[in-house]
């Protein structure tokens, strides 16, 4: 391991590595990979950990506001020191990457990585790849670039040890004879090689966390303790549609770490949340969620407010009150058949309201001698009208935040179409003799109720009355004429009246349609 202040969580993870080396260059079970892959796993970590911490050392010691010329170069030099770190660990980044990918280009990964064991002295070993040799020159030169920015006294040590350098192989004449690369490398599963550089990165930031330190103490680089403290609310917005969630935290400005404050919304305690805001800090906040509702609308707009009190430790108690804007939701109804509604028909409406996303506590109420309405899906709703006027209240989270009325007319009567199988007849001309059947279908000329009421816009024939040259009534119950049982010849007149049409409606009730239009005279030509 490197020098430096070594916590007591690298320390362990420190000696698992060297333990588990230890056994792997005895020739131990494979199983001793799988604790290899775990050891990676926290050696990452602390990586992504020692990265964080080495920034925020970095950004302490920037803040220093002395003008004298010895902390202005340790600025300098602390600046070096950390992009040299940092380049350093995104090149172990790439070599880890370069071990894991097999010859094929790859990515090794899960069991396949685990299991393979030639990868890394391919990559490493090989003198026909400059990966190694690389690898070692860039360490050298890591230790060479960090120790000519300090100029210590005692300089950082070397970090391409050799067998030799550790107690723990000194007795092994095998393992001693070996170069660092050939220590490293030589007949080691790639798994165990991945966590060998990985341990290499965490060398790199133990050096840096140690450089940057005593750059600090030179820049007197300190955490300003806070003096004054405001409860504060960070909202998306302070105007909020009726209807939806208010949203926002509240937290206390200028929060120091390790303070754990209590937080309420008009004396209800809130949930407590780790927020990041920015330079890898985080801050306690109070999780604010309500649903916005007003009445005392003024041109469109409530103004409301909340209590919010926040408790610390040694503190008196902190309170603020925090205004917000409610704005009075309108809905729309968007469907371009709303202007058209058909007694006992259903007519399918989109309802919106602007700022609103959420739809789901929308609703539609109608007093039942007027009609009824049916939920389709969140803003989308029929209107089945029994009245010349429907009055449709809007309701959000069952409140009523407006009423439209709509005007109904009827369903429009059909007008017969005279069909011979799929040919349409001219009544005007006739109808050919020997045809043997003849048709009255219902035909829709109001093209608005065919497009917007498809459930209800299909007429059909229940009955209807025959007379063949004004004589005995002949009774029908469907839309067919049976020609051909009438021995009709050229000349003849027909005469179809009393025609009884029904449609389907949108309840899933039969209703009776007016059918005057239906009557129809023709000739047999």
């Amino acid at each position: 391991m490197a020098g430096g202040k070594e916590t007591p969580r690298q320390k362990m993870i420190g000696m698992m590595y060297l333990v588990l080396t230890a056994l792997l260059a005895l020739n131990v079970s494979s199983a001793i990979l799988e604790k290899f892959a775990i050891v990676n796993t926290t050696l990452e970590g602390l990586v992504d950990e020692d990265k964080t911490k080495s920034e925020a050392k970095l950004a302490a010691i920037e803040k220093s506001t002395s003008a004298d010329p010895k902390v202005l170069e340790a600025i300098d030099r602390a600046k070096k020191v950390r992009e040299l770190s940092k380049t350093m660990v995104d090149y172990l980044d790439g070599v880890k990457k370069e071990i894991k990918t097999s010859s094929d280009k790859k990515i090794l990964e899960g069991e396949d990585l685990v299991a393979n064991t030639n990868n890394a002295e391919e990559v490493m070993l090989n003198e026909t790849r400059p990966t190694g040799k690389e690898y070692e020159k860039r360490l050298k030169d890591y230790v060479k670039s960090l120790n000519d920015i300090m100029k210590l006294k005692k300089p950082f040590e070397k970090l391409n040890k050799k067998a030799e350098d550790f107690a723990e192989f000194k007795g092994n004449a095998h393992q001693t004879s070996k170069n660092f690369l050939e220590f490293s490398f030589e007949g080691t599963p790639t798994m165990a090689a991945v966590a060998i550089v990985s341990q290499m990165q965490t060398e790199v930031l133990e050096y840096e966390a140690a450089a940057l330190d005593t750059l600090n103490k030179i820049t007197k680089g300190v955490v300003y303790e806070v003096d004054q403290l405001v409860p504060m609310v960070q909202a998306e917005t302070n105007s909020v549609v009726a209807g939806n969630y208010y949203e926002g935290d509240l937290f206390v400005a200028g929060a120091a770490s390790g303070a754990a404050p209590e937080m309420f919304k008009d004396g209800q305690k809130l949930q407590l949340e780790d927020k990041d805001v920015g330079l890898s800090s985080k801050v306690k906040m109070g999780k604010i969620k309500f649903m916005a509702s007003a009445s005392n609308y003024v041109d469109g707009i409530a103004k409301m407010s909340y209590k919010v009190k926040i408790n610390l430790q040694g503190r008196p108690p902190m309170d603020r009150i925090i205004d917000y804007k409610v704005i009075k939701p309108v809905a729309v109804f968007g469907s371009a058949a709303a202007a058209t509604l058909y007694r006992d028909c259903g007519t399918e409406v989109q309802v919106t309201i602007q700022g609103l996303t959420d739809l789901s506590s929308l609703d539609l109420s109608i007093p039942a001698e007027q009609g009824k309405s049916y939920k389709l899906a969140p803003g989308k709703f029929a209107i089945l009208p029994t009245r010349a006027q429907c009055n449709v209240t809007v309701l959000l989270g069952g409140q009523s935040i407006g009423l439209q009325k709509f005007e109904t007319q009827d369903a429009p009567m059909p007008i017969a179409k005279l069909m011979a199988g799929p040919n349409t007849i001219d009544v005007a001309k006739g109808a050919p003799a020997g045809t043997a059947s003849l048709r009255i279908e219902p035909e829709i000329i109001d093209q608005i109720f065919a497009k917007n009421n498809n459930k209800d816009n299909k007429y059909f024939v229940s009955g209807l009355v025959l007379q063949i040259n004004g004589g005995s009534p002949i009774t029908i119950r469907s839309g067919t004429i049976p020609l051909s049982q009438y021995n009709l010849r050229k000349g003849d007149n027909v005469s179809v009246s009393q025609v009884q049409v029904q449609r389907p409606s949108y309840d899933g009730s039969t209703k009776q349609v007016n059918g005057s239009k239906m009557n129809v005279n023709f000739r047999i030509n």
